[in-house]
């Protein structure tokens, strides 16, 4: 039997183990599409992330575990596998960024070590993954995708997989694209059936309702919420709000998000401002009214002590909009004192003269 016909059944078995095993998972098979964007955000498709201080994030999603939901690429596979998810939930509302996780899937469920991985990704390796492509997906569909997809973005991921190396390497933490264990966690996850991929908008009605339903069915938790930029570029409106709640985030949750907004304080060098907060204190801050959108959130979140740029937000609008107050009040008496050591200076000047 031809290697790729192996490689087809042994994926279709895994798959058949795996929802045996776990028949609680099936809703996160069935997620509805939300309907195609009527555009793109510059009408580009964000094939990698060039969100390049990730590391950030590593200590507060580390071992989180539960369900892991993300828009995006790349950057979901490194949080994925620092959170120890038990289950991933890939969107994004563009069907481009979709097919390419498809490719990712064939990739990881081809190789059985980080290695063989990244050589799947170099141009050298074209011929074998179009047909890993073409084994792996018998619906037309998916395949002329995840073929398109991989056409267009091989080179950019393979550029990307090595920054992240070079990136993680000089944070000192381990990544799944070099250190076995992080890979492991995700070719099992993906060998498991435990990988779902669908075009979701976050404002929209269908995917991200259907997916906290998914949750509940499954008698799990969200462990991490990742949410990049997006929310910089939509209103909190009633159907973002309603979307959020139906995810049943609590303290246990944390979202991670970044943002390119002025008014908030930017890692230095560096396009993004990287958040994170607790679950109970989004749903707080989203049942705000005066809370419109994520800056007028994000103003309220101090930067760490540590980094510049970096914000934790783990209360509500209240109490933070409270401790705001007395940091500017604060700053307005250190002022005031340091103009009145001035003005003494100067007076003890004239004294002496």
């Amino acid at each position: 039997m031809p290697a790729m016909r192996v490689f087809a059944l042994l994926v279709a078995l895994a798959g058949a183990v795996a929802s045996a095993s776990e028949p609680a998972l099936s809703a996160f098979a069935s997620l509805p599409a939300d309907p195609a964007p009527p555009e793109l955000v510059r009408g580009l498709h964000y094939w990698i992330s060039n969100e390049n201080d990730l590391h950030l994030f590593h200590d507060t999603v580390k071992d989180k575990g539960g369900v892991y939901i993300g828009v995006g690429s790349d950057q979901n596979y490194l949080l994925g596998a620092w959170a120890r998810a038990e289950v991933l939930v890939l969107l994004d509302f563009d069907q481009s960024i979709v097919d390419l996780h498809r490719v990712y899937r064939v990739i990881f469920l081809a190789a059985e070590t980080p290695e063989e991985f990244l050589r799947l990704w170099q141009l050298k390796s074209r011929k074998e993954v179009r047909r890993l492509i073409e084994e792996g997906y018998p619906d037309k569909a998916q395949r002329v995708g995840a073929l398109r997809a991989y056409g267009t973005a091989r080179w950019a991921v393979e550029r990307r997989l090595k920054r992240v190396v070079a990136q993680m390497e000089k944070a000192s933490l381990p990544n799944f694209v070099v250190d076995a264990a992080e890979y492991a966690h995700l070719r099992r996850l993906f060998q498991q059936d435990k990988v779902f991929m669908v075009r979701g908008d976050l404002t929209a009605q269908r995917t991200v309702s259907a997916v906290g339903r998914a949750v509940a069915q499954a008698g799990k938790k969200v462990g991490v919420l990742y949410l990049s930029n997006a929310e910089q570029y939509f209103p909190y409106g009633a159907r973002y709000r309603s979307n959020m709640r139906e995810l049943a985030l609590d303290e246990g949750s944390v979202v991670v998000r970044t943002s390119g907004q002025r008014g908030v304080s930017h890692v230095k060098g560096t396009y993004y401002h990287y958040n994170t907060q607790s679950g109970s204190s989004f749903l707080a801050w989203l049942a705000d009214e005066k809370t419109r959108d994520v800056r007028r959130m994000l103003r309220y979140a101090p930067d760490s002590g540590t980094v510049y740029g970096l914000s934790r937000l783990d209360i509500g609008p209240e109490e933070a909009r409270e401790a705001a107050k007395q940091r500017l009040l604060a700053k307005v008496q250190a002022k005031k004192v340091k103009r009145g050591r001035g003005l003494s200076r100067a007076a003890h000047g004239e004294a002496v003269r």
